[in-house]
């Protein structure tokens, strides 16, 4: 009886090898440039293909006190603070973000592939000494959603320059969609017409068919769709 036992538990210890199936997580470290640095999600929730928690997404340990992490939902902000114990932990004060409201974010608050995130340093950061450390399950295809109707924050995901050509072969924009560059003081206003991509920059006459800009690595922009249709994707 001994015997037979063993050999089912030997047999049930090699099933459970044999059906292991490794986990593979994907790391990215980027180095801001700007104290307001625009953060891609490429990634989903480890070992799955759900949309991964925020404050699981960006690591906060190596990040200065007091750095702030903002996901914005189309609407409004949602914040977390990294804490002095190296955590996201609930900002002490919220207040708003031009017209937009902020308010406290979760551990349930998830971001889909695509989407971005916005991280904001404190005064007196050493830009140069400091890095950005998003991790998670590549996901299988990166692709942003743009939500109709709504003010969409998004980045190139990808480690290369994306032109302004290739940008404008991967939309399918509605009359008086509009892209503001991150850091831009211009605005994109497709016309829907043979006039193209209008772009306008204060004190400047507006530029008829103009060529959208480039995205370098991880480069951020509002997409601000002006359809109540279906949503859209940028196959990236």
């Amino acid at each position: 009886m001994k015997k037979l036992l063993s050999i089912s538990l030997a047999t049930l210890a090699f099933a459970a090898v044999a059906d292991y199936q490794p986990i593979t997580v994907g790391v990215t470290t980027i180095t801001p440039t700007t104290q307001n640095a625009i953060i891609p999600v490429p990634y989903t929730t480890i070992g799955s293909s759900a949309d991964v928690s925020v404050h699981d997404l960006v690591k906060a340990a190596n990040l200065p006190d007091d750095t702030m992490l903002y996901y914005f939902d189309g609407t409004n902000y949602k914040a977390w603070k990294k804490n002095s114990s190296g955590a996201w932990t609930t900002p002490d004060a919220v207040a708003t973000i031009g017209s937009a409201a902020v308010t406290a974010g979760t551990d349930e608050i998830n971001v889909s592939v695509g989407a971005a995130l916005w991280v904001a340093f404190p005064d007196g950061t050493t830009l140069n000494e400091q890095s950005i450390v998003v991790y998670g399950s590549p996901a299988a295809a990166t692709n942003s959603t743009i939500v109709a109707n709504k003010i969409n924050l998004l980045a190139n995901p990808t480690a290369t320059t994306v032109s302004g050509s290739v940008l404008a072969g991967k939309l399918s924009p509605d009359v008086k969609d509009t892209i503001i560059p991150i850091g831009s003081v211009g605005t994109y206003v497709y016309s829907g017409n043979a006039n193209g991509w209008i772009y306008t920059a204060p004190g400047a006459s507006p530029v008829r068919n103009a060529d959208l800009p480039s995205l370098a690595q991880y480069q951020g922009f509002w997409y601000i769709s002006k359809t109540s249709g279906a949503n859209k994707t940028i196959a990236w």
